[in-house]
């Protein structure tokens, strides 16, 4: 079963690397350094990450194909104690464009992210798998594209949490990038759990993001904001970004967590 696999992902990447031509083969290489968290006083995690990262994205069969897969590793201490945790990042995405009329495309989504793979000090793995439809219409002022998601959220210790995530969003031809999205538990629960939005802006050598997230009780798990800058140099790209988690819980202390990394695509 293994070899199948490998035989499989191998076939993938090659298909790609043939039809990447002169753009490249869609593969991105990178390492990314961060600190825990620098507005707490008392357990800070200083310094917080080291993260190599490996990314293959590409589309192949004239569009009707898009795959990508990222693995990274995350190797941390714990400043006051000396101890290291080590963690696993994966995520896999495969999806089918079926493209009819003047740029409309209907494109079905198959994801399977292992969110959390912790390897020391004590082992936890979560995933969500996740199946989705999309449908994107290009107009002479952008892309338009709505998308229903639904996550299956596992983890080793067994259940299976059932969301369904709702999603709109608008590229603009100038580079404006415009995304809502709202997410919901339907099992074991029937909940409202919040509220994402994603404003970004690309203009050649720059790309500028900003994510927003309001969970359904703000007041237990707090707002999240995080801005990510990003500058391109030939095949380089430098990046910056800085997660502010806890926004809005009383009495609570925000969460800073910055992030400087750089990648290198082929």
């Amino acid at each position: 079963m293994k070899r199948m696999l490998i035989v499989f992902v191998v076939l993938f990447m090659a298909l790609g690397f043939n039809a990447a031509g002169d753009d490249g083969i869609g593969l991105s290489v990178g390492l990314e350094f961060g600190l825990g968290d620098i507005g707490r006083a008392e357990g800070a995690i200083l310094p917080y990450l080291t993260v190599p990262v490996i990314i293959y994205d590409t589309s192949f069969v004239d569009g009707s194909i898009d795959l990508y897969a990222e693995l990274s590793y995350t190797l941390g201490f714990v400043e006051k104690s000396g101890d290291l945790f080590h963690s696993l990042y994966f995520d896999f995405l495969f999806g089918y464009n079926f493209m009819f009329g003047t740029g409309s495309t209907i494109s079905v989504i198959l994801e399977n992210e292992l969110d959390s793979i912790k390897l020391a000090p004590d082992f936890s793995l979560t995933g969500i798998f996740t199946p989705a439809v999309q449908y994107k219409q290009g107009l002479d002022f952008g892309d338009l594209y709505a998308k229903i998601g639904v996550p299956l959220t596992y983890h080793d210790a067994g259940g299976i949490v059932v969301g369904i995530d709702g999603t709109i969003g608008w590229t603009s031809a100038f580079g404006l990038g415009i995304e809502t999205v709202v997410y919901s538990e339907v099992s074991p629960n029937v909940s409202y759990l919040g509220f994402g939005a994603l404003l970004s802006f690309e203009t050649d050598p720059v790309y500028f993001e900003l994510d927003l997230y309001i969970p359904g009780d703000i007041e237990s798990e707090g707002i999240t904001i995080t801005p990510e800058f990003e500058y391109y140099l030939d095949n380089f790209t430098f990046y910056l970004s800085c997660e502010f988690e806890g926004i809005g819980i009383p009495g609570g202390t925000t969460i800073i967590t910055p992030a400087l990394g750089v990648k290198y695509s082929f």
